[in-house]
């Protein structure tokens, strides 16, 4: 035992060598002297008239907003004038592009007289904490530190006073990079923990620890070629990436301020916050988020999550038809074909629904839930409560179809459920257990469903859907750009279940037409999974009146609207074709380990087709650059709400003719400052987007607070005078917390059930 735990040990001894070994010294660092130090200094002239113009493009704005909203419009169509959306660290024109932390800024100069610098950001200077510095007089090197406590762009340093001295040289350097790569870490972390499950596995060297490695292996491996595109550069871009880092950076930015279970991600819209986690379940997201308050980069914290993703996609697939078809070959060819599908690994790269690809994980297992429950052993019906429980906190529209796929599930199994209504009570028993591990999110759903709070993202379904010949595609994700009205989905997005599956699935049809009646159990399992993935698929494309649906009375229409995209089926119709795959593919017990190889090479050849074309392009993120947080999605905000119009910091005195405001201070959602309005003031609007649970004080009483102009938060009762107090903060409500409080002791609940099943079977 001892050897074993020194092997362990060595192992990341190992790891964390070679992370201090590879380790780039100069990593968050940028040096600017010569002409290049144009690029950060400017003068304080410079810096006041940098101010003075983001001011005037931010007042006509908002001015262009007041005119759509009186005129009865939302919104416009480019929110941020062309804006992008991540930019590099150091832009040769603008300056700096920082997120947030702490910097050491070291200068090299000769100077007469004391150096006075700023560090400046136009319409971003209340998220630089300790940004003034005095340097002493002489030919010498001096340092100082500000901080960053939101993500900042064209950060200059503006010289205020020393106009005679002479600058070398300007260092900005991240505070605590270059000592130990925290993005190398988190690499290492991730293949530690790979190499100790191999290791472990290679203690047991009976034939069940030879097969197990083996199984092991390639499980790992499967998941390493899914992986193979964010073993690029940077972070590649897709439909919804950009959402996705800001949810993100907003779970980070919550947890960084003391909430928790995070309620509001306050560094979303420039610190105003969005109240994405009561509509948007993100449990999971709560792992890149953490790597990001550990100091790993935003993009490689969404590497190795969606690493993780991969390897547990491949991991639960591989378990789950282990157990259904009763043979670990079969089991591996199915983790193929399903990792490994088109689907899949679009909806990872090409539309970057971290949401989706995360419910896709438990498709799998809720299949062999079914299973279980529905016609073997009932009592392993925890499987289902898991599995529905973890695609519920993923993805609200999976949770749907994974809904629609129990109902169909078991309207074939009706007589036997009605035979043997012990199989019913373990559905009841397994909802039951659902509803208790998804309070945490169910519960603030629907409190601010019932607010007022814009949710609709209904679309025509009718004009998402495929063409029946689009599943034969077998090399989609090229990214043609065509104008909408052409698209076809099947290319430009790869929404298909991928060539590998369809042909063993055409394999098992031509075996299971050659037996005629002489059909197994297992071949008559295969027949009803191909005839349920057959049947989603066949509503994922025109031939099912979608258009129909949609044209419907709005109070039927809308449940239809709201599916958005019918190709969405193929995701849930996936893992019972690639079931049913590889059966017709290996069902021959003698040429089993031959039709894996065949699997492998068909999946290896279509899937990196379709990966290679992903990667064509300049990667969106790289490890230092900048993400902005102006997010342009139209819900979870008021009706009306301008993002574009929103001023950083702005805090507003309505029909005060005087005011000043001083000690302003931000924390995630808890505001502070000192007011003084000496003739008196009507009503204060905030830098924060309104939305119910926010209070306030003003002088040690209570303010009310309501919805202002765009819908920040308005506060009545502030009293006139000098020197008022005003605090504002964030609080969610008991009942919330009760659920997650309930979320928790549900999910000690599940494991409680789940280790009790294990040890009874």
């Amino acid at each position: 035992m001892i050897r074993r735990i020194l092997s362990v040990a060595a192992l990341w001894l190992l790891l964390l060598l070679l992370v201090f070994v590879y380790t780039d010294r100069d990593e968050y660092t940028w040096r600017f002297s010569g002409e290049a130090l144009s690029q950060v200094l400017v003068s304080a002239h410079q810096a006041s008239a940098r101010e003075e113009a983001a001011q005037r493009a931010m007042d006509a704005e908002k001015a262009e907003a007041n005119a759509r909203w009186l005129s009865g419009l939302w919104g416009k169509e480019d929110q941020y004038n062309g804006a992008p959306r991540t930019r590099p660290a150091v832009d040769e024109e603008l300056g700096l592009n920082l997120m947030w932390g702490s910097y050491e800024v070291t200068v090299s100069y000769d100077s007469p007289a004391e150096l006075s610098l700023r560090t400046v950001s136009a319409l971003r200077q209340m998220f630089i904490r300790d940004g003034k510095a005095i340097l002493p007089a002489g030919d010498t090197t001096a340092s100082f530190v500000f901080t960053l406590t939101d993500s900042a762009e064209q950060v200059l340093f503006a010289r205020d006073s020393g106009e005679n001295a002479e600058i070398y040289e300007i260092t900005v350097h991240k505070a605590g990079a270059g000592v130990l790569s925290r993005d190398l870490a988190a690499y290492a972390l991730l293949v530690g923990i790979v190499l100790t499950v191999l290791l472990v596995f290679s203690w047991d060297h009976s034939e069940r620890g030879k097969v197990r490695r083996r199984d092991a292996l390639i499980v790992i491996l499967t998941a390493l070629f899914a992986s193979m595109p964010l073993l690029w550069k940077g972070v590649y871009d897709g439909h919804d990436l950009f959402f996705h880092l800001n949810r993100i950076e907003g779970i980070a930015s919550g947890l960084r301020a003391g909430q928790f279970p995070v309620a509001i991600h306050t560094s979303t819209l420039l610190g105003y916050g969005y109240a994405a986690p009561q509509f948007y379940p993100e449990i999971f997201l709560y792992i890149p988020a953490l790597l990001r308050n550990l100091g790993v980069s935003l993009a490689a914290s969404v590497r190795v999550f969606e690493m993780l993703i991969h390897l547990a996609a491949a991991t639960v697939c591989y378990l789950s038809a282990r157990t259904v078809m009763d043979s670990r070959r079969i089991a591996l060819g199915a983790t193929m074909l399903y990792t490994l599908c088109s689907y899949r690994l679009s909806n990872m790269y090409v539309r970057a629904t971290l949401g989706e690809s995360l419910a896709m994980i438990f498709f799998p297992l809720l299949i062999w839930a079914l299973v279980e429950v529905l016609h073997r052993d009932e009592k392993k019906w925890p499987l289902l409560a898991l599995s529905m429980a973890g695609i519920f906190l993923s993805h609200l529209l999976s949770t749907l179809f994974a809904a629609g796929m129990c109902v169909l599930a078991a309207l074939l199994c009706a007589k036997k459920l009605i035979r043997e209504p012990r199989r019913i009570l373990a559905c009841v028993k397994a909802a039951l257990v659902m509803i208790l591990c998804s309070a945490i999110f169910l519960v603030p759903f629907i409190d601010y469903a019932d607010a007022g709070i814009n949710t609709s993202v209904a679309l025509m379904a009718s004009d998402h859907v495929l063409r029946p010949g689009g599943l034969l595609v077998g090399f989609p994700g090229t990214g043609q750009d065509l104008p909408y009205e052409a698209l076809d989905f099947s290319y430009t997005v790869g929404v298909v279940p991928g060539l590998a599956i369809v042909l063993g699935c055409a394999i098992l049809l031509v075996r299971l037409y050659m037996l005629g009646k002489e059909k197994s159990a297992m071949d008559r399992q295969m027949l009803i999974f191909l005839a349920l993935g057959g049947m989603l698929l066949l509503m994922s494309t025109e031939a099912f009146p979608w258009a129909w649906l949609c044209s419907l009375p709005r109070r039927y229409s809308s449940l239809f609207q709201q599916i958005q995209y019918p190709w969405r089926l193929v995701g849930t119709a996936a893992p019972l074709l690639a079931f049913a795959g590889a059966w017709g593919y290996m069902k021959d017990e003698a040429h089993r380990t031959q039709a894996l190889c065949l699997i492998a090479a068909l999946c290896v050849v279509f899937a990196g087709y379709s990966m290679q074309a992903f990667v064509q392009d300049v990667p969106l993120l790289e490890k230092e650059d900048f993400c902005d947080t102006r997010i342009t999605q139209y819900e979870y905000t008021y009706e009306g709400t301008e993002k574009s119009a929103l001023k950083p910091g702005e805090i507003a005195a309505l029909d005060a003719p005087e005011y000043t405001v001083s000690d302003y201070s931000k924390q995630g959602t808890n505001l502070s400052f000192t007011l003084d309005a000496p003739q008196g003031l009507s009503s204060l609007e905030l830098p924060l987007l309104y939305y119910p649970g926010y209070h306030a004080e003003a002088g040690g009483e209570p303010c009310r607070i309501s919805r202002g102009n765009n819908n920040v938060i308005r506060l009545y009762g502030v009293p006139g005078g000098e020197g008022v107090q005003i605090r504002v903060w964030y609080d969610s409500p008991a009942l919330w917390t009760a659920a997650a409080c309930v979320s928790f002791a549900g999910w000690l609940l599940l494991a409680a059930l789940i280790i009790r099943m294990r040890r009874r079977a």
